[in-house]
């Protein structure tokens, strides 16, 4: 016998679980992603707040900064303060010409100088601070002055030496060649000069008192 299926109902029935179990999951991840993008959104603006916030006291301490610069200036730019300052730069090499002791250095160079090499000038200067000491001399072959360069480099009080100028000496019975040399000479701190027996000062170099 032949069944043929039939719905003889005004309204059918319709399976809708499968429908209602999509629309479910599609609604939990709507709320995910909201949930997710305000989280974001929320960071974001946190960062953000706190970029401006310290945004804003670098341009505030900057303005303070520039108005001290300013105010800086204009003391500066005073008369009685450029008057002070010309006589700071005076004074310095002053001070520092006082710390330069001539006894010592000449009984240095005394025990440097070879004995076919003569001194025949010497020029000491300060030099930003530090001082710079041209010595004329002449001496009778290349050996002997040499021998001069090698034991102003050994001593440790002496430094920089630099040859300046060479030339045939013109000094009456002396058969060599003349030579301008340029050495930087170390001051002795003043406390060694105390235990040397040498007077001492209370200002150190370039310093304005």
């Amino acid at each position: 016998m032949l069944r043929v299926p039939l719905n003889l109902a005004s309204k059918p029935f319709f399976n809708n679980r499968k429908f209602y179990a999509a629309t479910l999951l599609l609604s939990l991840l709507l709320v995910g992603l909201s949930a997710a993008n305000l989280l974001l959104y929320l960071a974001h603006r946190s960062q953000s707040l706190r970029l401006n916030r310290e945004l804003a006291d670098q341009t505030a301490e900057a303005r303070r900064l520039e108005q001290e610069q300013q105010e800086i200036w204009a003391r500066l730019q005073r008369p009685e303060t450029e008057d002070f300052l010309d006589l700071v730069d005076y004074l310095n090499p002053l001070i520092a010409q006082r710390t330069f002791s001539w006894t010592r250095f000449l009984n240095q160079l005394e025990n440097l100088v070879p004995h076919k090499v003569q001194i025949v000038a010497i020029a000491p200067r300060i030099v930003e601070r530090e001082i710079v000491v041209e010595i004329f001399c002449n001496a009778r072959s290349g050996a002997d002055y040499i021998a001069f360069i090698s034991r102003l480099e050994a001593d440790s009080d002496f430094y920089q030496v630099n040859l300046m100028s060479e030339d045939l000496s013109k000094s009456p019975n002396f058969v060599g060649k003349h030579y301008q040399l340029e050495v930087k000479y170390r001051v002795q701190p003043p406390r060694e000069r105390a235990d040397a027996g040498e007077a001492t000062f209370d200002h150190a170099p370039g310093s304005v008192p």
